[in-house]
């Protein structure tokens, strides 16, 4: 549970006639994670790809292609094909697919491209059509040159500067000028060196002979390629609808038979054998074994590898309740092979957190609805991960809301109890509820509360240093250990008794610093820290000390962000209350939206600040202590069928 799977290292080697058979049992299989093979020698080099390689690889363009545009994550298939039924009709299917829906994408991408140029006509006939020159006459002379752009002045003085014998026409055009000059060929250029001046842009004049009427022809053209667009599409979304269970099924069976078709690009290869090297879980290995060596009557040998330098994937085993949490223990790093992986502890202690700071029934139950509806909106993997975070976390938000006696910032029991506001002193069950005491109330015992989120910091980290003393024994051995991270923990519970011995004092209105049982346990735990820190790390390393004592007075966040929360409920709720009685229709109106709009701003903060501030104290005080990451994911050669099955 807090070890990832352990792993081991074998070879899988046969003669090369038995590589296919060998491709289809290890895909089938779903175990090996296979080592690309690198070094090549003079009888083993990179194998290539079985012969079909080409032919899967184009089908499976066409097929992606025309499931591109298609949302397939919701959709639950009808009909599940078998492998045999999709090799006896890929041909004749991928070819339909590629006439039926390529052809008409290829044509509704011409017909784009032709909208786009109509889009650029227009832009340019619109401001020549204000200058009211015919557009022949605004090209096509022998021996006088015409330059027709925009301009972002009027050039007639400068270019009469240069030449006399010009014709300009100048019309404003939107925050510009449209131009159109006409001088003799000799003075042309001298004439667009003045134009530049102006940051002159050319405007092509088109082969039309009215611009009025090639605008509207373009307004027609333009709606006859729309219309004939959203036919072509109504056609192929036809086909997809018809034809999507067959689309998903093709798409996953060219996938598969690509990567069979390429592990040769994995594995060493001579004339007459292959080897591949690979990583499997050791309680798998007997299984694995036997399938292939009883599948290829033993022609194809499995033989487990002792490499002192292996480096093997991290597989990770949690709980299936942890689950969702690999996605924010990822989010940070892979967890190396020989480390703790901390999901389980985080799928414990993030929920906790998180409840601990919002503690409110009713943002939970919102909450809770929320994650609820969305896990059946949102069906990705990724978003079902977070829903599921968000789902535990709304759960631990309601029973400390219990705890606390909190729904929308209003006291559940006691003399304020919400009861007692709506329902009135006269009613028996506000009485009740005001007779009754939460188990803590938050805004009084926020002194006994901070102690707890400071003894709950210790805790949390102590546990990172206990497992960074199990990484760095089975990496670098006990004296490492004891010299790297026992020392730390040392400092760490010399920190809690300095804090226990405060707290002390505090309480029996002591001096702060006078000597107690805490502060004397507290001194020889710092000098057999220092004396290790020293041995270990060096003497620069005593100032983390005010580090880690500073990281223990992070865990104040647990409470700091709850009593945020209550403050801006009980803010909002008051301000709703004071409009609401004295001030009619208008004042319940004002009541409502105040009171909506308050505790909705409320909860998104309650949803981002506990959660941002749970990964915070995980990945900045509780990760640190132990994990170095580094490693890379298992990702066995194969996959679980969804739309097809084997035969």
């Amino acid at each position: 549970m807090l070890e990832p799977v352990r792993m081991v290292k074998v070879s899988v080697v046969g003669p090369k006639e038995y590589f296919k058979r060998t491709s289809e049992i290890l895909h089938r299989l779903n175990l090996i994670h296979v080592e690309d093979y690198a070094e090549e020698d003079e009888y083993f080099k990179v194998g290539e790809p079985f012969e079909e390689a080409s032919k899967f690889s184009k089908f499976l363009v066409t097929v992606r292609s025309a499931l591109s545009l298609i949302k397939t994550d919701t959709h639950i298939p009808q009909k599940i094909f078998s492998v045999k039924e999709l090799s006896e009709i890929v041909d004749k299917k991928v070819e339909e697919i590629e006439k039926v829906i390529g052809e008409k994408n290829s044509r509704i991408r011409q017909l784009e491209d032709e909208l786009r140029s109509l889009d650029d006509e227009e832009r340019v006939i619109h401001p020549l059509k204000t200058l009211k020159v015919p557009p022949d006459l605004l090209k096509g002379f022998k021996n006088i040159a015409v330059f027709v752009g925009l301009v972002k002045d009027n050039p007639f003085e400068r270019i009469s500067e240069i030449t006399k014998e010009f014709e300009i026409f100048v019309e404003p055009y939107e925050n510009e000028y449209v131009v159109a000059v006409y001088v003799k060929k000799e003075d042309a250029s001298e004439v667009f060196k003045v134009l530049q001046e102006f940051a002159f842009r050319e405007l092509t004049v088109p082969d039309v002979k009215d611009f009025d009427e090639r605008l509207k022809e373009i307004a027609q053209r333009r709606e006859e390629i729309r219309a004939e667009i959203q036919k072509l599409r109504a056609e192929i979304e036809e086909y997809e609808r018809e034809n999507l269970d067959l689309m998903l099924a093709l798409e996953e069976y060219l996938s598969i038979e690509l990567e069979k078709s390429e592990l040769p690009l994995k594995a060493a290869t001579s004339k007459y054998a292959f080897i591949i090297v690979g990583y499997v879980p050791k309680e798998s290995f007997e299984q694995f074994k036997r399938e292939i060596e009883d599948k290829t009557g033993g022609k194809v040998v499995v033989s487990e590898i002792k490499d002192e330098k292996w480096n093997p994937p991290t597989a990770l085993k949690n709980p299936k309740f942890a689950k969702p949490f690999e996605l924010l223990t990822t989010a940070y790093g892979i967890p190396k092979y020989t480390e703790v992986d901390p999901t389980t502890i985080m799928a414990i202690v993030f929920p906790i957190f998180f409840g601990f700071m919002l503690g409110d029934i009713g943002y939970g139950l919102i909450l809770l609805f929320l994650s609820l509806w969305l896990s059946k909106k949102l069906l990705s993997e990724g978003w079902q991960a977070l829903l599921k975070v968000l789902l535990y976390s709304s759960i631990s938000t309601i029973i400390f809301g219990l705890i606390y006696g909190e729904f929308f910032g209003f006291e559940l029991f006691g003399h304020e109890s919400l009861f007692l506001k709506l329902l009135g002193e006269e009613s028996e069950l506000a009485k009740t509820f005001a007779e009754m005491h939460p188990i803590v109330n938050r805004l009084y015992e926020a002194p006994a509360l901070l102690v707890l989120t400071i003894g709950i910091g210790v805790l949390h980290m102590s546990l990172g240093y206990i497992f960074g003393i199990r990484n760095y024994i089975k990496e670098h051995g006990l004296k490492h250990a004891i010299l790297e991270k026992f020392n730390w923990l040392l400092a760490l519970i010399s920190i809690a008794f300095i804090i226990a011995g405060f707290v002390v004092n505090t309480v029996n209105e002591l001096p702060a610093f006078n000597l107690n049982a805490f502060y004397i346990a507290a001194i020889p735990l710092i000098i057999v820290w220092a004396v290790l820190t020293i041995i270990g790390e060096g003497p620069m390393f005593l100032i983390e000390y005010l580090t880690l004592l500073s990281n223990t007075i992070s865990y104040a966040r647990l409470l700091a962000v709850g009593l945020a929360s209550v403050g801006f409920a009980i803010a909002f709720n008051y301000i709703a209350f004071e409009l609401l009685w004295p001030s009619g229709i208008a004042g319940i109106i004002a009541a409502v939206i105040v009171f909506a709009i308050g505790h909705f701003i409320n909860l998104l903060l309650g949803i981002l600040d506990p959660g941002l501030q749970s990964l915070r104290l995980h990945y900045v005080e509780h990760f640190v202590k132990f994990f170095e990451g580094g490693g890379y994911l298992y990702n066995p050669f194969g996959r679980k069928r969804r739309y097809t099955k084997e035969d």
